[in-house]
């Protein structure tokens, strides 16, 4: 069995996210080859796919929003994500598992007393004139079932039904509340073709890895009985990483890249430091879930960065962790004023702060 050395590790991942150099696809393809794109804030998608493809504008996922191709919607982990239409329609059944669990434990005894049954027939009975915001869906809801919770009900639907986002088009960094309408969904749901993208998208991995990935450890037992299926590896600590046949493993160079907030490149395995050093750890995983923007140098996270707006400025804060060299402060440099012109056409003032910490 061969053993992958971390260097084999990062690259290999960083290949499969499109990261080791600007990717000629179009977004939806690219969502498709990334199975989703983790969206619990507005604008972080858009900036996941700046930073792979060779040429993207926000105005790309929104037409593929509008068209109905692309849609958000509560997905992995019972977060938000973008997600092509085609792949929703199987993954949604098979996380379900996940998703019950999440309702679980955000609500334990708020959501006693509540009977899924008759709280989504009536769910969909009030979403079938049109869209509507979850807010306003659990005020109708609390009308016919006024000894239930109300955010355990507005959880509980979403849970338990396929709720889809219909979002404004005016803008791609938020503002404005969504309203949400139910999709058409699979009726069996496909474990292993969720492991299958998983590896081809994030591994080689261990069955722990992709149940962090998504949100629950059934899928892990699903990767142990696929091995047959499957090719294995070691990585430096003696743990078995599986991968689909034929997938090639990559040593090559890693240019800097930023790296939005909450992207799965970050939260796609148990153990994340094929791609966070230890050290750094604490300085990208905050409080309350809260995962920052990462810059990345040689192939791992050695900095963060945030936009901020004051007036009629766009500033770029930039905190790196590593030494400075003439070399890695043209990239950041450059890298990061590509990113600010993404970012702020509108104002007419852009400033890159960039401070290094070591």
């Amino acid at each position: 069995m061969q053993t992958l050395t971390q260097r084999q590790l990062n690259r290999t991942l960083l290949d499969r996210q499109l990261l080791l150099g600007a990717a000629n696809l179009k977004p939806q393809k690219a969502i498709e080859r990334l199975i989703a794109l983790q969206a619990q804030v507005v604008s972080p998608p858009y900036f996941g796919l700046w930073s792979r493809l060779a040429s993207f504008t926000p105005q790309d996922l929104m037409q593929l929003r509008d068209g109905g191709k692309t849609l958000r919607a509560p997905l992995l982990r019972s977060t938000l994500h973008w997600v092509n239409l085609s792949d929703f329609a199987w993954m949604r059944p098979t996380i379900q598992p996940a998703l019950e669990r999440a309702w679980q434990g955000f609500f334990g005894a708020r959501k006693s007393g509540i009977e899924v049954e008759p709280l989504s027939v009536a769910a969909r009975e009030i979403l079938t004139p049109g869209p509507m915001s979850l807010s306003k869906l659990s005020d109708e809801l609390l009308k016919i079932f006024p000894a239930w919770n109300k955010e355990a009900m507005e959880y509980g639907v979403r849970t338990h039904l396929p709720l889809v986002q219909i979002s404004p088009a005016r803008s791609w960094k938020g503002g404005t509340a969504a309203s949400y309408t139910m999709a058409q969904v699979n009726p069996e749901p496909d474990p292993r073709q969720l492991v299958r993208r998983y590896l081809a998208a994030f591994g080689p991995a261990t069955p722990r890895d992709v149940a962090a990935w998504a949100g629950f450890t059934a899928i892990g037992k699903t990767l142990e009985s696929m091995r047959e299926e499957l090719i294995e590896y070691r990585d430096d600590a003696g743990r078995v990483l599986y991968d689909i046949p034929k997938a090639p493993i990559i040593d090559a160079s890693a240019p800097l890249r930023f790296i939005a907030e909450y992207d799965n490149l970050i939260l796609a395995h148990a153990d994340r430091s094929r791609i966070v050093p230890e050290i750094y750890r604490k300085q990208v995983f905050l409080t309350a879930g809260r995962v920052l923007a990462t810059v990345f140098v040689d192939g791992f996270v050695a900095g963060v960065w945030k936009v901020e707006k004051d007036k009629k400025l766009a500033r770029l804060r930039v905190e790196m962790f590593i030494k400075a060299t003439p070399k890695l402060k043209k990239e950041v440099d450059e890298e990061g004023s590509r990113l600010l012109d993404f970012a702020e056409t509108g104002f007419p003032a852009r400033q890159l702060d960039v401070r290094w910490i070591v």
